[in-house]
C-alpha cells in the first residue's frame, strides 16, 4: 500500500487505497471519508484563521478545511450527507520553556464550526490533552490509528519516522 506523510499546511485527496500518515501537536487534522464513493482526503493545519485575504494558505484552518470540503463537495461530486469526518490534535504543547502554543483550542473551534455551517456529521474526535498524536489514516476505508506522543517537538512535525 502506497504511504504518504502530510506536513502542516498540506492537504490530500484519494481515491486511491493508501495510508496517510502525519504527526499533531497543537495542530489539528481533519479527515473526510464519503461513504458512498469510498474516498477520503486529511489536511493538517497549523493555526484556525488567516489574517487577511493576502495570506490565504492551507496552513490556516479556515482556507484547509475549506479546500478539502470542496474538493468532495465541488470536483468529486460527493453529497454531504454521505460525508463523514474526523476530528484530531490541538492539543496544549509546551516545545521548550520559551515556546509555549495556545492555539489547540481554537484550531480544534474552527474545524467544529465549518463542518457545522457546511452540514458535515463528525464522527469521530480525539483532541486536546498534553500529549501529541501520529495519526494513520486510510482514505479509502475510513480506518483512523491515532497514538499518543509524549514529548512531540516541532521538527516531529516534518518526521515521517516519528
Amino acid at each position: 500500500m502506497h504511504e504518504y506523510f502530510l506536513h502542516p499546511g498540506e492537504l490530500i485527496f484519494s481515491r486511491r487505497h493508501m495510508l496517510v500518515k502525519t504527526v499533531l501537536g497543537s495542530c489539528v487534522a481533519v479527515c473526510l471519508h464519503d461513504k458512498v464513493q469510498r474516498i477520503g482526503g486529511m489536511c493538517h493545519y497549523l493555526l484556525p484563521v488567516a489574517p487577511t485575504d493576502e495570506q490565504r494558505s492551507t496552513k490556516y484552518g479556515d482556507v484547509a478545511i475549506r479546500v478539502l470540503l470542496s474538493k468532495f463537495l465541488g470536483k468529486a461530486g460527493s453529497r454531504k450527507e454521505d460525508l463523514l469526518a474526523s476530528v484530531i490534535g490541538g492539543a496544549f504543547v509546551v516545545f521548550d520553556e520559551r515556546e509555549i502554543f495556545f492555539v489547540g483550542d481554537r484550531n480544534v473551534e474552527v474545524a467544529l464550526r465549518l463542518l457545522k455551517e457546511h452540514g458535515v456529521y463528525v464522527l469521530q474526535m480525539n483532541t486536546g490533552g498534553d500529549y501529541g498524536r501520529r495519526v494513520l489514516f486510510e482514505p479509502h476505508t475510513n480506518r483512523l490509528v491515532v497514538e499518543q506522543i509524549k514529548g512531540v517537538t516541532v521538527d516531529d512535525l516534518y518526521n515521517p519516522e516519528a
